[in-house]
């Protein structure tokens, strides 16, 4: 699984965006409960969130979905100079192009985050499940 940091601010209603290219907002009620894509952690100390990203899952992008609600996340990551508009620009039209299709959304994190994905072991070292450590002395 990769594990992809983000910002406290960013991470729920970045995660809600990409639940919404399963299900966009238009066509959900209140039936349909399923709000996140992944499960999201947060660093004991500095309080940072990371996203647990299904290594393997694919997943398919609605046909209904045009990538407005996560466009509207990303520029929040624009805004934080987190992501360029081009950067964002492109995760917009790799999903409206992937519509109607499966995905993996790992697949979808730009070259530029690189130093922001880890995988469980780093995670580890980085003291994000401090509990899980003291179990295992």
């Amino acid at each position: 699984m990769p594990y992809v940091l983000i910002a406290p601010h960013s991470a729920e209603p970045f995660n809600r965006g990409l639940c919404r290219l399963m299900r966009p907002e238009s066509l959900r009620d209140e039936s349909y409960v399923t709000d996140l894509y992944c499960p999201m952690h947060t660093h004991p100390t500095n309080g940072w969130m990371a996203l647990e990203l299904p290594d393997t899952e694919t997943v398919p992008i609605h046909l209904q979905a045009d990538g407005s609600e996560l466009q509207d996340v990303l520029a929040r990551f624009v805004a934080d100079g987190a992501l360029t508009q081009a950067e964002a620009d492109s995760i917009v039209s790799a999903v409206i192009a992937t519509r109607g299709q499966e995905v993996r959304i790992a697949d979808f994190i730009p070259d530029s985050w690189s130093a922001y994905v880890f995988t469980r072991a780093e995670m580890e070292a980085q003291g994000w499940w401090p509990d899980e450590e003291s179990q295992s002395l």
